[in-house]
């Protein structure tokens, strides 16, 4: 009897920290959108596939019910534009989601205020608009040219 009891608390337990996993961080996705990232700064378009893939499963993770309105909308328009990317085999159209997919992660991160978030941003892309984008990292390392201007950008904002 004892060990049945032991059996089943540790079951319980475990179901109580999967469910407590999934709460309303961000973090998951936010390394999984910075994998993104990485592979549009290296310009592989096939490897940007993948880890969008991953994104929006991670993506599907955030508890939507406990973020604000903005938050929701973030969450929801990040997932259609990680959609777009893994659905695009072309990196300039991957790119151009990717403006999009940005905007909706840096409005997440500012929701949850994640550990180590820089908001960084290049005047030139998106055809001379401008685009901002989040690393991990303070070094710039540009997703939307790669290495023709690997470090085009600056920090605007930590998170």
């Amino acid at each position: 009897m004892t060990i049945t009891r032991i059996i089943l608390a540790c079951c319980l337990s475990g179901l109580f920290l999967t469910a407590s996993a999934q709460t309303t961080t961000t973090t998951p996705a936010l390394l999984a959108y910075y994998q993104v990232k990485d592979a549009l700064v290296a310009t592989d378009a096939p490897l940007a596939q993948t880890q969008a893939t991953a994104l929006i499963s991670a993506l599907g993770q955030v508890k939507a019910k406990k973020l604000s309105a903005l938050g929701k909308s973030a969450l929801a328009s990040a997932t259609k534009t990680a959609t777009a990317i893994r659905q695009a085999t072309d990196i300039d159209a991957q790119r151009a989601q990717f403006v999009v997919l940005s905007a909706s992660m840096i409005t997440l991160a500012k929701a949850t205020k994640p550990a180590n978030a820089y908001v960084q941003f290049c005047p030139m892309a998106a055809d001379g608009k401008g685009a901002s984008w989040l690393s991990d990292k303070a070094a710039i390392r540009n997703p939307y040219y790669g290495s023709k201007m690997l470090k085009c950008g600056s920090v605007k904002e930590e998170i």
